[in-house]
């Protein structure tokens, strides 16, 4: 008859459980297996009684001590595979035991990281591992043992190991830093140090060196092959999961670095708006660019006004003051004054500012910010289509030559170059195409059609 304290246990599980519950657990599965003439309905009934047990939250570890104490006893190792197997083969479908074996996985990979029971010594290696690396590892050699047609099995659990492992090392280096520390003041273990091994790592370590051949033996032939292969299989399905599990994580990079490049980009409306912008920004330019040399002309004029009817002012009052030509002395003085003051009002910058070029500093400045934020988000096939399109531009025809150099004063002075789409080596290939494309239109114009710089 079943024990009391253990059918209490299937059926309540509300009440603390008996220290000796996984021995009591690892006894049932011994029993059930060795009872069961069919393999398959022995294992079907310790999966339901593994659920009905220790499914609840907060029991994953006492599986864990199940397959430890299974794994205690030589004559009861193979049961250790066999429980394991039990949850694992064909439950791959069904929720509750995808959630069983998940748990399971995430408890021994936190308490490995915790330290939460000791390392255990390999005692012919000399060599330290993890409980946890040495409890897996001799569950899954047992289930290798049973049938090396189990190592699908055995695969399946060791990828879900590793991609756990891997995905939390993974969200961990996107916070930026190191796995939440918020811990219980009650709980010491949570305290410990965190081993820097990854347990899928330590468990092929461990596989590997119990599959070597032990020393101060006389025998020829290692006993343990078998499990030299299962170590180098595994090593295989590591290499592989990695892979996957990087080459997975860069494709989601790149597909979000492009969904982000791609909400970045400028629109076609954004384009279309941009194109008279930058065509006034290019007239503009040009006529800032001939300011100073108008400025200069104008005022050339200017001074030479003054210069000239104060000379002529001087000359004639020279010419009263000595009587030359019958120029009286007052007569002189009221020629010398008038042109005084014709110099004085009529070459004046008031009254020469409506021959003064305009500034357009101001509404250059205006227009270039108006369509900046449109160039900063073109990719490098936008701008070079959107300047060949300006260079071809018929009302640019004239001043086309102007355009590299207005060009690079645009991306001087724009604010912010930093989150500029276009790369600076993508943009001197742009340049390249654009003063190519102005020199084949000044080769085709007419001549005087294009003005020069």
């Amino acid at each position: 008859m079943e024990n009391p304290g253990m059918q209490q246990a299937e059926t309540g599980g509300a009440e603390e459980l008996p220290p000796d519950f996984a021995s009591r657990i690892a006894t049932k599965i011994v029993f059930t297996s060795e009872r069961e003439r069919d393999p398959e309905e022995a294992l079907e009934k310790i999966s339901s009684m593994l659920l009905r047990n220790l499914g609840k939250g907060g029991r994953t570890r006492q599986f864990i001590d199940v397959l430890e104490v299974l794994e205690d006893d030589p004559e009861t190792l193979r049961f250790s595979g066999l429980a394991l197997v039990s949850v694992v083969l064909d439950k791959q479908e069904d929720p509750p035991f995808e959630k069983f074996v998940d748990d399971f996985l995430e408890t021994m990979v936190h308490d490995h990281q915790i330290e939460f029971k000791k390392p255990q010594e390999l005692e012919y290696r000399r060599k330290n591992f993890s409980a946890y690396a040495r409890i897996l590892g001799e569950s899954l050699i047992a289930m290798y043992d049973i049938n090396n047609e189990l190592y699908e099995v055995a695969s399946h659990i060791f990828t879900l190991l590793i991609r756990k492992e891997m995905m939390k090392e993974i969200e961990a280096k996107e916070r930026g830093s190191e796995p939440s520390r918020r811990i219980s003041l009650g709980d010491a273990e949570e305290r410990k140090t965190k081993v820097g091994k990854k347990l899928f790592d330590d468990l092929v370590d461990y596989i590997h060196s119990r599959g070597e051949q032990r020393s101060g033996t006389l025998q020829q032939q290692n006993p343990n092959e078998y499990i030299s292969v299962l170590a180098d299989r595994m090593r295989g399905t590591r290499r592989y999961v990695i892979q996957d599990i990087l080459n997975t994580q860069a494709m989601e990079r790149r597909k979000e670095a492009e969904k982000e490049l791609g909400e970045r980009l400028a629109s076609a409306e954004e384009l279309v708006m941009a194109k008279d912008a930058f065509r006034r920004g290019v007239s503009l330019y040009w006529t800032e660019r001939q300011y100073n040399f108008k400025y200069m002309s104008v005022e050339k004029v200017r001074v030479t006004i003054q210069v000239l009817a104060m000379c002529l002012g001087v000359f004639h009052f020279l010419l009263g003051y000595l009587g030359a030509f019958g120029i009286l002395w007052w007569e002189g003085m009221i020629t010398t004054v008038a042109l005084y003051f014709f110099a004085r009002f009529f070459g004046s910058r008031q009254y020469f500012n409506k021959f003064f070029p305009d500034d357009v500093t101001k509404e250059l400045e205006v227009v270039v910010g108006s369509f900046t934020p449109t160039l900063r988000k073109m990719s490098q096939e936008q701008l070079d289509a959107f300047l060949n399109r300006q260079v071809k531009d018929r009302e640019n025809l004239k001043i086309v030559t102007i355009l590299p150099e207005f060009i690079k004063y645009v991306f001087a002075v724009m604010p912010d170059r930093r989150n500029v789409v276009v790369q600076r080596d993508e943009l001197g290939e742009i340049m390249q195409n654009v003063e190519m494309d102005i020199a084949r239109i000044i080769r085709t114009a007419p001549p005087g059609s294009v003005i020069g710089i």
